[in-house]
């Protein structure tokens, strides 16, 4: 077992956090224990709260990636961050089960990726805090949260997340808002894309499965992809859902960016990481119409910084920003 001690000064009750077991799945949204990584959660005040979770040492889609040195991916961190918001909804802000989390704006800003380069499961500690909340009727409305996000007493980074709470009913009026019938369930499409993906390698991955793009081509300076929705996938759908993730877009972000490194520039995907990605979710991602992700480098952007949209039926549905930093000046020597 390993306990987490939390900084004096914000310590809650206990004062410690454990990774002795995971939460209960429905606190997460998860359906498969294999997905939980959230170990403990523990509110602090009307504003703080903490977390403890664990990231596997192995894991189908997270620990899929060609670049050395090894690490945990950010996106798992993201993911553990993601539970944890999830969780703080119920615990910490009093939503029920019969509500809906819809995020609006997201940002993850790593800046030390050296703590996520452990051989072996890698336990974080997560000390959130609510930086603006707004109820309606006596219910959260909309909560924007801040997650400093540490690994062996070392700060991996901050992410910051803007959510909309909503009750089921809300939730199915908005659902229709853009639909001439009722959205289809992930469970009930085929799994089996008919594009033709880019070689796993090239958007930094080994296994095929976890490819999320397929029909790349060159549109002048823009790379414009089809985005590849993995139904099937053990991960990014642990549950059917009538939309398209968010996490699901981040993962095409970072592939396309990576694509464009490589395409453009020469840069070997094995040696990118997403030092920073920040997203805009403008609607609902529709399973049953087809999504075009378009990347370019972005023009005010610091270092390798592009610019990606989501497309579908002729309109955004999201945006998204991605900075990648090179594996090779990152502390390389530090894993341990």
């Amino acid at each position: 077992m390993t306990v987490l001690p939390l900084p004096r000064s914000t310590a809650g009750p206990t004062g410690t956090l454990t990774t002795q077991r995971t939460l209960a799945r429905h606190l997460v949204h998860r359906s498969a224990l294999a997905e939980v990584f959230l170990t403990d959660f523990q509110s602090v005040d009307e504003h703080t709260f903490r977390a403890a979770a664990q990231l596997p040492p192995r894991h189908f889609y997270y620990g899929d990636h060609t670049g050395r040195p090894a690490a945990h991916d950010p996106l798992a961190v993201f993911e553990a961050v993601r539970q944890m918001l999830l969780c703080a909804m119920h615990l910490q802000h009093d939503a029920g089960s019969d509500t809906k989390s819809i995020t609006a704006t997201a940002t993850m800003d790593i800046t030390d990726v050296r703590p996520l380069r452990v051989r072996g499961a890698l336990d974080l500690a997560l000390e959130g805090s609510v930086d603006l909340a707004k109820n309606y009727q006596g219910a959260v409305s909309r909560v924007v949260h801040r997650v400093r996000v540490l690994a062996g007493g070392r700060e991996v980074g901050v992410i910051t997340v803007d959510t909309a709470q909503r009750p089921d009913d809300v939730y199915e009026k908005l659902r229709m808002s853009h639909r001439a019938g009722p959205p289809p369930y992930s469970d009930t499409l085929p799994g089996r894309p008919d594009g033709v993906a880019p070689p796993p390698w090239l958007v930094g991955r080994e296994r095929a499965e976890n490819v999320v793009l397929e029909d790349a081509r060159s549109d002048g300076e823009a790379l414009v992809c089809r985005l590849r929705v993995p139904v099937d996938h053990p991960s990014m759908f642990d549950h059917a859902q009538d939309h398209v993730p968010g996490p699901v877009m981040m993962e095409a972000a970072r592939q396309a960016s990576l694509l464009l490194a490589a395409e453009r520039e020469g840069v070997s995907p094995g040696s990118s990481w997403p030092a920073y990605m920040g997203a805009e979710y403008l609607r609902f991602a529709e399973l049953d119409s087809d999504i075009t992700v378009v990347t370019r480098r972005a023009a005010d952007g610091p270092g390798r910084s592009t610019d990606v949209a989501f497309v579908q039926r002729g309109e955004e549905v999201a945006r998204m920003r991605v900075r990648l930093d090179s594996t090779l000046t990152a502390g390389a020597g530090d894993a341990r």
